[in-house]
């Protein structure tokens, strides 16, 4: 027998089964078999030596089955079947419990079913489960640097992609502060025609009034005292490209005034300048403030506002996207634990749901930020709760977590965390059918000591392996339910890959 299992998944579309593909290769990359029909299934049961066969029971068309795994169990005594049965398919799973089978899960797979049943199956057999290579990395496709597959952030895409085809209209980037509108403005330019020409940010707040101005419009030498020799503003810079001005609402009214006449007229006149030169560069601005209030106050100019907003788009903040989280965390940590030379740290479920209830009014700035604090005084090993800055631990109460909120946030795959459901599904261990109570084939201590393993995988699945804590949930002394592992065998069988 080989120190690895031989696995033959059975299944009417294998390939499309990537979370059972994922953990069968992590286990055994090089003995993995699959099939979609029974004629392959028998071939490969013939021809391969098979230690676990992973048997989808609506294989095949032509007979149920329940017939096919009869005739694969007379044939194959020493093969272990993990049987897959539709859930509530109540009346299948009666009949895989009246016989003598190894294990069943559910259809659709469900990550935690899988892996306990492969984990149970090597176990049995006294084969090496541990992962023989990392699994790959799952890839993040970002739209130029934005990350998010949440349907506000898919919808802000596709407006992208249609803003970017017309290269002269403005754009309004409006968003709180944090939550990326200069990478917004980057994806227009980068999906325009424009994009091989310059991209050029300014910050209205972060430059001085009196400095704001050369800055845009550049100067002629003589113009001021100091001005020896003619400046290039950043808007004959922009010629050709885009012109990224962010906080628009703290310019000047006098800036506002011959900023107009660049979007009217599409020309500028530098400082000291005697005629006007003509500039095609498109305007994208942002900010963070309510215009429509600051036009009502007198502060900004009505027409500039309208002209600036001929297209507006809205970045939705992290309070409201909360299913990118993850994606986001994964990409942060890979990202700044690399830029350190450090070990990626992991994010347990406990943690997971504090971020989760955060409210981040930083956005994803704020998020970024803790990423690095993590990443300096956690590499490689687990995030617990006390290494949170206190701001994410100030009011949360677990008892006022929205419970399927966050389930359908980390029902997505985030290998990067130790994630999982709040009620994990474990296998519960079958009784007796009245045959096997007559015929004497129970044994007791057996069905006592399987259903005592279940729940002690079950509440260390929940605390993410916190040995104290899941003492608590099992009403048990920390040291009995060590013993009880060390006794049955246990270690690992909770962790997730």
């Amino acid at each position: 027998m080989s120190e690895v299992p031989s696995i033959l998944f059975a299944d009417r579309q294998p390939d499309k089964q990537d979370i059972c593909l994922q953990l069968f290769q992590e286990v055994t990359s090089d003995a993995l078999h699959t099939c979609s029909n029974k004629k392959d299934l028998l071939q490969t049961l013939e021809q391969e030596q098979i230690d676990i066969l992973f048997l989808d029971l609506s294989l095949s068309s032509e007979e149920s089955g329940i017939t096919l795994l009869d005739d694969i169990q007379k044939e194959q005594t020493d093969l272990l079947i993990i049987a897959a049965v539709p859930k509530d398919n109540l009346k299948l799973e009666q009949e895989i419990l009246d016989r003598d089978i190894f294990y069943y899960i559910n259809t659709p797979y469900q990550k935690s079913e899988v892996q306990l049943g492969l984990k149970r199956a090597c176990i049995k057999l006294g084969l090496d489960c541990s992962p023989k290579k990392p699994a790959a990395p799952r890839v993040i496709n970002d739209f130029y640097g934005l990350i998010g597959e949440s349907r506000v952030m898919q919808t802000l895409f596709d407006m992208i992609t249609k803003v970017s085809d017309d290269d002269f209209a403005t754009v309004l980037i409006r968003g709180e502060s944090g939550t990326g509108k200069e990478l917004v403005a980057k994806a227009i330019h980068k999906h325009s025609r424009r994009k091989s020409k310059h991209f050029v940010p300014v910050n209205c707040a972060a430059i001085p009034d009196d400095l704001l101005e050369s800055e845009l419009f550049g100067y002629q030498k003589g113009a001021f005292t100091g001005a020896t020799q003619n400046k290039i503003g950043r808007i004959q810079y922009a010629d050709e490209g885009t012109l990224f001005l962010d906080e628009i609402g703290d310019m000047k009214p006098s800036l506002q005034a011959k900023l107009l006449r660049v979007l009217q007229e599409k020309e500028f006149e530098p400082v000291g300048a005697l005629k006007a030169t003509p500039v095609d560069t498109r305007v994208v601005a942002a900010t963070h403030c309510d215009l429509e209030q600051l036009v009502s106050e007198g502060t900004f100019r009505e027409d500039l506002y309208y002209r600036l907003s001929v297209i507006p788009l809205s970045i939705p903040p992290l309070k409201e996207r909360k299913e990118d989280i993850p994606l986001l965390l994964e990409r942060f940590i890979d990202q700044h634990t690399r830029q350190r030379g450090r070990e990626e740290f992991t994010i347990p479920y406990q943690v997971m749901a504090v971020l989760i209830s955060y409210n981040w009014k930083g956005n994803v700035r704020e998020l970024e930020n803790m990423v690095q604090h993590m990443s300096v005084l956690c590499s490689g090993r687990q995030v617990e709760l006390q290494d949170l800055p206190e701001r994410f631990l100030e009011g949360f109460d677990p008892e006022s977590i929205d419970k399927e909120m966050l389930e359908s946030v980390l029902s997505a795959d985030f290998s990067t965390s130790s994630s999982k459901t709040l009620e994990p599904a474990v296998q519960t261990t079958a009784l007796p059918t009245n045959s096997q109570l007559e015929a004497g084939q129970v044994d007791f201590k057996e069905l006592i000591n399987d259903y005592e393993a279940q729940l002690i995988i079950q509440a260390m699945k929940f605390t993410s392996g916190n040995k104290k804590e899941a003492a608590k949930l099992l009403n048990l002394k920390r040291t009995t339910l060590l013993e009880k592992i060390k006794k049955k065998n246990l270690q690992g069988m909770w962790e997730e890959s």
